[in-house]
């Protein structure tokens, strides 16, 4: 009788390596493709619940660069138990003292709350809003895109515990779909990301340009765990 020689532990490792299932890490970020909604719809839909807030914000080597606004909002009628949280970015016309116009690439803030769909424009339900036509709050009317500059895309991060931050990123600056930074004397689209979490904290806005952030502006935002909600 023949007799197979016992495997030796290099076999064994290949052998399990070989029958083992590929196995691919499930994504933690959520792409989030906004709609658009006038401003007289929005204003139709949801109240304020607070003041506006205007931040300003300072790249090194740069006079004051420009301003964060931010606002939450109730939902009314139909959209009673949602608030929305509006952001809008400002870039003043000023330079750094190589010469360099200031811009802003991405900003990104703490955001406790997972995005959700809510069916407020004429299209399909989506958890973010571009809103055109004039005025929210009292956050100034930003044009209507795409005049107005849009983020590239905008990224949710849920955070790694319920009651951990998730966060939001803007992304301005984006070569392969040819979109250029907030430029100098540019004033965004007005967003509205629109969520199902009322408690608001002021987080610290991170904007990021080859001049590193001298000065941290803050914006309203989503906070802690609402009570016995754990996909709010």
């Amino acid at each position: 009788m023949r007799t197979r020689p016992a495997p030796t532990l290099a076999s064994t490792m290949i052998a399990l390596t070989l029958a083992a299932p590929s196995v691919r890490a499930s994504s933690m970020v959520d792409s989030i493709t906004p709609g658009t909604l006038t401003a007289a719809q929005f204003n139709a839909d949801f109240t304020a619940m607070n003041n506006a807030m205007s931040n300003s914000f300072t790249l090194l080597n740069t006079p004051t660069t420009g301003t964060v606004e931010s606002q939450a909002f109730r939902g009314v009628g139909q959209f009673l138990g949602l608030t929305a949280f509006a952001y809008q970015f400002h870039v003043n016309n000023v330079i750094d003292n190589t010469g360099q116009p200031a811009s802003v690439n991405s900003a990104a803030l703490a955001f406790n709350a997972t995005p959700f769909p809510a069916n407020l424009g004429s299209g399909p339900a989506a958890p973010a809003y571009l809103v055109t036509g004039g005025q929210i709050g009292g956050i100034g009317a930003s044009g209507s895109p795409p005049g107005a500059p849009m983020p590239s895309s905008i990224a949710f991060v849920p955070g790694a515990s319920p009651s951990g931050n998730g966060s939001l990123t803007l992304q301005y600056l984006d070569p392969i779909a040819g979109a250029g930074p907030l430029g100098p004397g540019s004033t965004s689209a007005t967003l509205v990301v629109i969520t199902k979490n009322s408690r608001i904290g002021t987080p610290f806005v991170s904007i990021e340009n080859a001049d590193p952030q001298n000065g941290y502006p803050r914006a309203y935002a989503p906070i802690g765990e609402m009570p016995g909600c754990s996909k709010c």
